[in-house]
């Protein structure tokens, strides 16, 4: 194997190219560039891993990195000649971004002796890799104002510090693949992955889903408000042009199967709902003619009635709780009791965000779903008002259903 001087002084760099797909659009939007290194005795492929790390000291990261970026842009410039829509995402050393390189205008140069806009560059930095915070920051913002875009890669990976995101506004958030893998099966991380969408769609970034294996993340995160996808279940890193497969059949096979889930998952919704809204006016109605004393009991006997019920309770018009919760005991997660318990008897409901409805003027609200604070499960309260004619008064009541089913994507 050639050693990285070699490889350096001979430019003996492999730029391959994987696509990054938009479902909505059905079609190939952005490339990125990946780097592999080229034994020319042998014909082998140096594999990425063992091409960076002989690059151990700020010299050499940075001769390997522009050789890595001037080889990515000579091959993407044919490819640019072709479509001019289609982007190029290239990766930056961000340890190489220091006082001494930063004036260096190499990507510039770069762009303008290879014909390319740079409305068509995304460069993509791993901002914690940068120990230079005030270099990083001139970095971009003399490439945005020179119409480069800037993309934060590795977005919730164990190293990235989330507090750089308000500084460099990045136009692209790339969510790491340890996010995306098994994000179908995985409760928590598909609510990360939900958190980061809703904040990106709030600041103007586009969610670029990375490390997408197979169609059910593929489809998980469709419905879950992100477009934009890379990974090997679209396809493999490529050269040239054969980095933009045929995909027609397989992009309009998710399209079609969202479709379908959607419809379905809304007639679910539908149907789940009517179902959960009977049983919280069943239990109201009776409630209205239930003296004070006997309220504690009925909510009990519901409990008994209703098993997705998992916690009921009562509050008056100024959302202090009038009745203990009464909770189905086989619900309670017994490992959790430090961190979830029901809330007594003359607790403020008054900023619950099924309460607020109520305050403002609604009959009835029904929450997201949520991980209830009585017992640490997925859960939706509806909140309704009863006119307690035992007492002449109206009151509020409570319900926390069970939600499993939208503790994954289907």
């Amino acid at each position: 194997m050639p050693t990285l001087q070699e490889i350096v002084d001979k430019k003996l760099i492999l730029t391959h190219f994987q696509p990054q797909v938009s479902l909505k659009r059905k079609a190939v939007i952005g490339l990125e560039a990946l780097s592999r290194g080229f034994d020319p005795e042998t014909g082998d492929i140096i594999p990425p891993n063992l091409l960076f790390e002989q690059a151990n000291d700020g010299a050499s990261r940075l001769a390997l990195d522009r050789v890595c970026r001037t080889k990515a842009m000579e091959s993407f410039a044919a490819l640019h000649r072709r479509d001019k829509t289609v982007m190029l995402s290239m990766n930056i050393d961000a340890s190489c971004i220091n006082s001494l390189t930063r004036g260096s205008n190499h990507l510039l140069k770069l762009v303008e002796r290879c014909g390319i806009s740079p409305n068509n560059v995304i460069i993509e930095i791993i901002e914690s890799r940068c120990s230079d915070v005030d270099a990083l920051m001139e970095f971009v913002r003399f490439y945005r104002k020179k119409d480069f875009l800037i993309a934060l890669d590795d977005v919730g990976a164990g190293y990235s510090n989330l507090d750089r995101i308000p500084l460099i506004k990045p136009d692209v958030i790339k969510l790491d693949r340890s996010l995306i893998s098994g994000v179908n099966r995985h409760f928590h991380k598909l609510e990360v992955v939900r958190s980061f969408t809703q904040m990106s769609n709030r600041i103007g970034s586009l969610v670029v889903a990375e490390g997408v294996e197979t169609s059910s993340e593929a489809m998980c995160l469709l419905e879950n408000g992100i477009d934009v996808f890379q990974g090997f279940y679209f396809a493999r890193p490529a050269p040239g042009l054969d980095a933009v497969p045929g995909m027609s059949e397989k992009v309009d096979a998710l399209a079609d199967q969202h479709r379908l889930n959607r419809t379905r998952r809304i007639a679910e919704e539908k149907r789940l709902f009517s179902r959960l809204d009977l049983i919280v006016l069943t239990m109201c109605q009776i409630l209205a003619d239930t003296p004070s004393r006997g309220i504690r009991h009925a909510l009990s006997k519901f409990m008994v009635t209703y098993p997705n019920v998992e916690c009921l309770y009562v509050l008056d018009m100024k959302g202090r709780q009038m009745t203990d919760t009464v909770c189905n005991p086989e619900r309670l997660k017994e490992s959790k009791r430090f961190l979830y318990e029901p809330a007594s008897m003359g607790a403020d409901h008054s900023l619950k965000e099924y309460y607020l409805p109520i305050q403002a003027g609604l009959e009835k609200f029904t929450t997201p779903p949520y991980i209830s604070l009585a017992s640490g499960n997925l859960c939706t309260t509806i909140a309704h008002v009863v006119y307690h004619r035992a007492s002449g008064r109206h009151i509020i009541l409570c319900a926390d259903l069970t939600r499993e089913e939208d503790k994954t994507c289907s």
